[in-house]
């Protein structure tokens, strides 16, 4: 049988000892590096309204007044503290969390003003909210693919053609245009004057602050019985990958978890008739799941307790991306993927959702 596994963030204490005896060197390459591939991927027009801008907005992907709740001293933790990475900070400030600068300072304050009133999430939010949110979510992410192709270029510059990262430049590019074609349907959304352009699959308010904030697409690979909801290694450029949107908002007093998508999305149904099944603990303890083993982009409160940041199995599950490794150009990649990505393990990390980890 094929041998499959799934690569994981970080390094080895092997790495780590050569990181630490070239710091400085180490350091200069890839800050120069990040530098020129910004440079490439800065845009030159608003993706939001068209227009011609010099100077983008620092627009922040989870709202302030989120961050706000769970920082301490204005500070707090993100996924840097979970995976071994030494030259990733442990701390972020409110300024620097989840940030992407390509739209204009006009759009970022008045494009999504609905979703971003901690008022209005004392009932169920309207369609525009969620499109605000969805528009959002695929900023960030057009954002962060076009960085990522931009290093993956120079990365080839610099070190020769490397078959992994063409295929990876290759996927990036593929996801890029998936997310631009996302963003456009939500930047229609906002404007519409219908209310059926997103379906609310959870919406659930808790009487207590919970330590995450969190606001990002996902792309499930699997739903709760092992069924396939992504082939995320499907070859055929037609096949496009769908996401849901999942949000944990920490306000003052409560705090916020919900998960939509597109209206019509048919490739989740199964998954969420699933969960509506489960109890409401264990609808928190998958959303909780789903966050630390698809996404990065996470921001939790420093007054968590140190053994539980340290937790072996919650850092390992924080490390895992779905680039596979194969024996066999045959493996069966999927399964594997199935196996990491199984949700059904929801009960190997703390459940942050939970009262027993509310900020006090």
């Amino acid at each position: 049988m094929d041998n499959v596994s799934l690569l994981k963030l970080g390094l080895t204490q092997n790495e780590k000892n050569l990181y630490d005896k070239n710091k400085v060197e180490y350091n200069k390459r890839v800050g120069n590096m990040l530098k020129a591939s910004r440079a490439n991927a800065k845009n030159s027009q608003c993706l939001i309204c068209g227009k011609d801008c010099s100077s983008f907005c620092n627009s922040h992907s989870v709202p302030q007044f989120c961050l706000q709740n769970i920082a301490e001293e204005g500070k707090f933790y993100h996924s840097g503290n979970l995976v071994d990475m030494p030259m990733v900070d442990k701390e972020k400030g409110i300024g620097e969390a989840g940030t992407f600068k390509i739209i204009c300072r006009e759009c970022d304050s008045s494009a999504f003003s609905d979703y971003e009133n901690p008022e209005a999430y004392y009932q169920e939010p309207t369609d525009k909210m969620l499109s605000q949110i969805a528009m959002k979510n695929y900023l960030k992410s057009i954002s962060k693919r076009q960085l990522e192709i931009q290093i993956y270029r120079n990365m080839t510059k610099e070190f020769g053609e490397l078959q992994m990262l063409s295929q990876m430049e290759g996927v990036g590019s593929l996801d890029l245009e998936e997310y631009v074609d996302e963003f456009s349907y939500a930047k229609k959304a906002c404007q519409s004057k219908w209310d059926n352009n997103y379906y609310l699959s959870y919406f659930h308010s808790v009487p207590y602050v919970v330590p995450i904030a969190f606001q990002n697409n996902i792309a499930l690979v699997s739903d709760l019985e092992g069924g396939t909801i992504n082939d995320i290694y499907n070859p055929l450029s037609e096949y496009v990958i769908k996401n849901i949107q999942i949000c944990v908002f920490p306000l003052k007093t409560h705090s916020i978890i919900m998960m939509f998508c597109r209206n019509g999305e048919n490739r989740y149904s199964k998954f969420f008739k699933q969960f509506r099944k489960l109890s409401t603990e264990e609808k928190l303890k998958v959303i909780n799941y789903i966050i630390f083993l698809y996404s990065e982009d996470y921001y939790f409160y420093k007054g968590i307790n140190q053994e539980i940041i340290g937790n072996e199995n919650l850092k390992d599950v924080a490390k895992t991306i779905p680039v596979s490794i194969a024996d066999s150009p045959f493996a069966d990649s999927l399964t594997a993927a199935k196996e990491y990505y199984d949700l059904n393990k929801r009960d190997s990390i703390p459940n942050f959702l939970s009262e027993a980890f509310k900020v006090i």
